[in-house]
């Protein structure tokens, strides 16, 4: 069964009648189970998840499909494979890229105006780069406009030093957050707890909330606030049932 394949995956039909958690005879991990054969990433890899709640959420998506199997209702499934099949066997070239995103992060880049969309930035923003300089060592250099501005290496070095740390599912959730986001420290905000998932999109996106609210809805911003939102708590799904050590 793949996920996210070549083929049209979303003609497939439901297959099994139900989706079991099980732990590994031999490991202390997880397993899926369709109707007792255990299910494998897309690329045939084993599914060894460290926390049953990873393996519940999991198994929730696939115990929800109807007669068809539809892979864009699954997102928790489909960033755990992607993080498998294609992240593990270069994890720190994933580290390198998620990490970049501090020189550029969004929370640096503010407008001169609009002054009233300024003032929602300073006031929303300011307080996580001020967490980032306390609790990370990382302070960010902030700018008007949007002419790049070099960030201090040793405040770049403190953001990079949590994501060493990670393993290839924590990284996945945390390099989608970052995706979602335009910004890493919004994205650690999140593993560390500071921010929702929520509420971390709703930051990112004062500009086009802005945007909407004065020129009224827009279904194609709109549809890409979605988007991101729904990213971020799939991303957040993973990042709480990894802490949940049971």
């Amino acid at each position: 069964m793949k996920i996210g394949g070549s083929g049209d995956a979303s003609t497939l039909r439901k297959f099994y009648k139900d989706a079991t958690v099980a732990q590994h005879a031999d490991r202390k991990v997880w397993e899926i189970q369709l109707d007792g054969r255990t299910l494998k990433t897309s690329a045939q890899r084993d599914l060894h998840l460290p926390t049953r709640s990873l393996a519940q959420a999991i198994a929730y998506e696939w115990n929800a499909q109807d007669t068809k199997i539809v892979p864009n209702s699954m997102p928790v499934t489909q960033l755990v494979f992607t993080g498998i099949d294609n992240f593990g066997d270069d994890i720190d070239a994933i580290r390198d890229e998620t990490a970049k995103y501090g020189e550029t992060d969004l929370l640096c880049y503010r407008v001169s105006e609009p002054n009233a969309l300024a003032a929602l930035q300073d006031e929303g923003w300011q307080p996580l780069l001020d967490w980032a300089a306390k609790q990370l060592d990382a302070p960010l250099t902030v700018t008007r406009g949007i002419m790049a501005v070099e960030q201090p290496a040793q405040s770049l070095f403190a953001l990079r030093r949590p994501l060493d740390r990670l393993d290839i599912l924590h990284i996945t959730a945390l390099r989608t957050l970052v995706g979602a986001t335009g910004s890493l420290v919004l994205a650690l905000a999140v593993y560390y707890g500071r921010l929702s998932p929520d509420e971390t999109v709703e930051l990112a996106t004062l500009e086009e909330r802005f945007q909407i609210e004065t020129w009224g809805p827009d279904e194609d911003l709109e549809s890409s606030l979605e988007g991101k939102r729904e990213d971020a708590r799939s991303a957040g799904t993973i990042l709480a049932a990894l802490s949940r050590l049971d």
